[in-house]
């Protein structure tokens, strides 16, 4: 579900190129010294994300270096690395999440790569609830909760949706939207969105509460994005999708989106980020949306402005 927090590299001076490579590597670095080179499989830029923002609210102390990476063997040069404590707990939450992430594949298909990588994450995984057992116990929570909605929901979206093609041109009847809002479609955006806020909120001492609000936010908006950008394939199989359920068009959906990554952004633009601040920047504002626009091109470059806010607000 994860993989929609990245930043706009067209947005980025080489320094912060540079920076964001750096602050990526000590998390893969992280991944491999507390769980083994397997678990860089979890490496994801949405975690890169919570570092920076971590390291900006809180300017920990950083340890930098440069190595040879075992994806990038010689005769490539030492890649720049930078650490911080915030960096290995990401490490912790990367893993829990992947984890719970390979389960979500095994439960909807049992498909044997996501059973194999089952087995190979599940000693990680009971490191990681050794290293942060109340996060792992939301994780459970949260995900438990969501299987339970998309479960309930999958027999009354498919009941709404009836044509699968159809639906992706026509909107529903009155009547149907009714009956849709009935089962609640936000449900499992929204428990997927409080499980990161919690997530977000820990150790923040006090940034929690505006923590646990953007984590709200953007949790909501990945999920969301995610049902977006799968939303062909989850009408051909059936799978629930909220998006699906409502028969909505890639306009309705952008601006669905507007409004959970605007959620997202209020909170962060009230923190007192100075540290990388333009490199997040491009990642809230702009660099959440390239999964979707790839899927769904904007016609033409008022509909992308329109569609996904590409300009920085000012910092109030």
């Amino acid at each position: 579900m994860f993989g929609f927090v990245a930043a706009d590299a067209g947005a980025l001076s080489e320094e912060e190129k540079e920076r964001y490579r750096a602050v990526y590597c000590g998390l893969c670095r992280a991944l491999r010294d507390r769980y083994g080179q397997l678990s860089r499989a979890c490496l994801t830029y949405d975690l890169t994300f919570f570092v920076l923002l971590c390291n900006s609210l809180h300017e920990p102390a950083e340890t930098q270096g440069a190595s040879h990476c075992v994806m990038h063997p010689a005769p490539a040069p030492p890649r720049p690395w930078a650490r911080s404590a915030w960096t290995d707990y990401a490490a912790d939450l990367s893993v829990a999440l992947a984890y719970h992430k390979v389960l979500d594949d095994v439960a909807d298909d049992g498909d044997l790569k996501a059973r194999a990588a089952e087995r190979l994450l599940a000693g990680a995984y009971e490191r990681a609830r050794a290293c942060i057992p109340e996060q792992c116990a939301e994780i459970e929570r949260a995900m438990a909760a969501i299987r339970t909605i998309e479960g309930s929901r999958r027999n009354s979206a498919a009941a709404l949706s009836g044509d699968a093609e159809a639906t992706c041109i026509f909107p529903l009847s009155a009547d149907a939207a009714d009956a849709a809002l009935a089962f609640d479609p936000d449900a499992a955006a929204n428990e997927f969105g409080r499980m990161l806020g919690r997530l977000f909120a820990c150790n923040q001492g006090f940034w929690a509460e505006a923590m646990e609000e953007l984590g709200r936010g953007l949790g909501r908006f990945i999920y969301l994005m995610d049902a977006a950008v799968d939303f062909a394939d989850d009408a051909a199989s059936g799978s629930y999708n909220p998006f699906v359920a409502l028969g909505s068009d890639s306009e309705a959906m952008r601006a669905t989106l507007a409004l959970a990554a605007a959620d997202a952004a209020a909170p962060y633009e009230h923190l007192p980020l100075v540290q990388d601040a333009h490199l997040m920047d491009a990642i809230l504002y702009s660099g959440i949306w390239a999964q979707f626009n790839k899927a769904y091109p904007p016609q033409d470059a008022l509909a992308q402005n329109e569609g996904s806010p590409q300009s920085e607000p000012p910092r109030n």
